[in-house]
C-alpha cells in the first residue's frame, strides 16, 4: 500500500510539473525579432514575355522580355462603419527590352497611381509606356486588372506614333489625332 501511495504521489507531482508553463517552450517576447509586415501591402513581379505584333502596312513582330515590379497598398481613409473609405496606392516599375531581330529598344520607367476600387469590383487600368531607342515612336500599352487584393496584367500591345501624355490613368489609347494647319486666306 505504501508503494501504491508513493507511486501515486510521484505521478501526481510529475503531472503538476508537466502542466505548468515552461519558459523553455514559450515564444520569444523580444520585439526586435518580430516581423512588422503590413498586411495591406502586396509586392510582386509580373513577367513580360512573348511576341508583340505592330499592325500597319507591313506587320512587324517584336519580342519582349522584362518585368514589371509592383507595390499594391490598400490605404484606408475612414475605417469606421457603415461605409469604410479607402483607395489603392499602386506603384509600377517597368524594365523591359524589345527586339525585332535587328534593333533593340528598351522600356524603363516607373509610375505611382492612386485609384478607387470598390470592395467587390475590378478596375481596368490602362498605362502607356514609351519605348526608347526606336525610330518608329513605339509605345507599349498595358491593361491591368486591379482589385482590392492585388493586380494582374490582362493585355499588352504595341502602338505606333503615340506619345505618353504623362503618368496616371490614360484612357485615350491610340494614335494622336492629326491636326490640319488652319486655312489662311490671302487677300489680293
Amino acid at each position: 500500500m505504501k508503494n501504491l501511495l508513493l507511486t501515486l504521489a510521484v505521478l501526481f507531482g510529475l503531472l503538476l510539473i508537466g502542466c505548468q508553463d515552461s519558459s523553455l517552450v514559450d515564444p520569444i517576447q523580444d520585439t526586435e525579432l518580430q516581423k512588422t509586415d503590413n498586411p495591406s501591402v502586396t509586392t510582386g513581379t509580373i513577367l513580360l514575355e512573348g511576341i508583340l505584333v505592330l499592325p500597319g502596312d507591313f506587320q512587324s513582330y517584336y519580342t519582349i522580355e522584362g518585368q514589371i515590379d509592383y507595390t499594391h497598398e490598400m490605404v484606408q481613409l475612414d475605417p469606421a462603419p457603415p461605409a469604410p473609405q479607402y483607395y489603392v496606392a499602386l506603384g509600377l516599375s517597368v524594365s523591359a527590352h524589345l527586339t525585332d531581330g535587328v534593333n533593340r529598344a528598351s522600356i524603363s520607367t516607373s509610375s505611382n497611381d492612386h485609384v478607387y476600387v470598390s470592395e467587390d469590383g475590378i478596375l481596368i487600368l490602362e498605362k502607356v509606356f514609351e519605348v526608347v531607342g526606336n525610330n518608329n515612336q513605339l509605345s507599349l500599352i498595358c491593361k491591368f486588372l486591379v482589385t482590392t487584393d492585388g493586380i494582374g496584367l490582362s493585355e499588352m500591345f504595341l502602338v505606333q506614333g503615340y506619345v505618353n501624355p504623362g503618368n496616371g490613368l490614360n484612357k485615350n489609347i491610340g494614335p494622336k489625332p492629326v491636326t490640319v494647319p488652319p486655312v489662311v486666306k490671302y487677300i489680293n
